[in-house]
């Protein structure tokens, strides 16, 4: 992913659903990387060029969503990367670990909203820095 880009992790076991969104988000200006369950994100992430936030299907093969933010909690570097719900079957109750829900179907236009207003809003410092993505997601006034 570009410096100074709005990137995002997007995991998703739709193969075409997730190819189909990546597209609609880069004409948003937003990357993304893709992953097709929790286990490719969670190796993904691994390698060491972390998004501005995931976007995460809930029922996945190999590691489903709640498995992924289980994995997820135990790193101290990997737990502060925000994490949107995308789902058709699961809406989050209070859940700390999610920074926002999003049923499927998900409106492009409103995924792409509450992607920047994510990032703006929940964004950590060190990502920022890492990422130089402050003039793609200025952070909170």
């Amino acid at each position: 992913m570009e410096p100074n880009q709005l990137s995002v992790l997007l995991a998703d076991d739709d193969g075409a659903s997730r190819e189909a969104l990546a597209e609609l988000l880069a004409r948003r200006g937003i990357a993304t990387a893709q992953a097709a369950d929790g286990q490719a994100a969670l190796d993904r992430l691994g390698e060491g060029d972390p998004p501005c936030m995931i976007l995460l299907d809930w029922v996945m093969p190999r590691v489903d969503g709640e498995a992924f933010l289980r994995a997820r909690a135990a790193s101290p570097v990997l737990s502060t990367i925000p994490v949107i719900v995308v789902s058709a079957t699961h809406a989050p109750a209070e859940d700390p670990r999610v920074t926002a829900f999003l049923p499927k179907p998900v409106a492009v236009d409103r995924l792409a909203a509450v992607v920047r207003q994510t990032c703006r809003t929940a964004c950590p410092a060190w990502l920022r820095a890492q990422r130089g993505c402050a003039p793609a997601c200025p952070g909170p006034s």
